[in-house]
């Protein structure tokens, strides 16, 4: 086994990641509706969960292939790098978006 932690253990770390996953993308989902006018919110939320199907089936794809090529420690490494280039970009647009309408 990998970590010298108990399988109780680990499933408990396992569901409050995944619960702090789902926690935030039904967040946005829920914010996606607020978004839309009433008469297109249906379609709203179908765009928005299709793009994000979309995105994981690739990100899903990616990842396998580059775990079965090259090994799961460059598949980790891939998933960091783009979890923090995310972050970045994400704090960035924060950022440049709270000085936009503080100004205001």
């Amino acid at each position: 086994m990998i970590l010298s932690i108990n399988n109780v253990t680990y499933a408990y770390v396992l569901a409050l990641i995944f619960g702090a996953y789902a926690g935030i993308s039904e967040t946005v989902q829920s914010n996606n509706s607020k978004v839309c006018i009433n008469r297109i919110k249906g379609n709203g939320l179908g765009i928005y969960s299709l793009v994000t199907g979309v995105c994981l089936f690739g990100s899903n794809i990616t990842f396998g292939f580059i775990w079965d090529n090259y090994g799961i420690s460059v598949a980790v490494v891939y998933g960091l790098i783009l979890s923090i280039s995310a972050i970045t970009g994400m704090l960035a647009f924060i950022k440049n978006y709270s000085n936009r309408y503080e100004k205001n």
